[in-house]
């Protein structure tokens, strides 16, 4: 009985991953965090220790630069997917911003996600804006790095609730 349970899991796994690529090859955008991603990040959390305290991004200095989530708006509202992401770097006075620094850490995991938002982003000294990025229902955190060419960096968090809207 189990491996008839373990086979339909696996069967609804794959399902879920051939309805995302089909919404991709659609026009429907991109993976950005996968549904195997996703479910790994679910399970470190729920196996994390309870005295382990998501991590808190200190606020930037005044010598370093700053990242500022423009989309999605932090109303705490729920997004569907696919998700279009916007940020605006901002370099401290004398200071530019190294776009190439540019990094993205998934979760209590850091997964990098780097190098595929790259593909289907546009990153540059201003900021980063992404369209139709796929990602799974459910709740997600997204580390963003940056640096400037004096050797600071900045560290913003963005927390997704992904769903059908409410």
């Amino acid at each position: 009985m189990s491996k008839l349970l373990r086979g339909l899991a696996l069967s609804g796994v794959a399902l879920a991953m051939l309805l995302v690529e089909a919404r991709a090859q659609a026009g429907g955008g991109f993976e950005l965090i996968s549904p195997a991603e996703a479910r790994q990040e679910a399970r470190a959390l729920a196996d994390a220790p309870e005295q382990i305290v998501p991590r808190v991004v200190v606020p930037p200095r005044a010598d370093a630069p700053a990242i500022r989530v423009v989309s999605p708006n932090a109303s705490g509202s729920g997004v569907v997917a696919p998700v279009r992401i916007e940020l605006a770097f901002k370099p401290a006075p004398g200071a530019r911003i190294v776009p190439s620094s540019f990094r993205v850490l998934y979760g209590l995991l850091k997964i990098d996600l780097t190098d595929r938002l790259k593909k289907h982003a546009t990153v540059n000294e201003s900021g980063v804006v992404v369209e139709q990025a796929q990602i799974p229902d459910g709740q997600h955190r997204l580390l963003l790095q940056v640096a400037d060419d004096q050797g600071n960096t900045a560290e913003q968090e963005l927390r997704l609730r992904v769903g059908a809207a409410s």
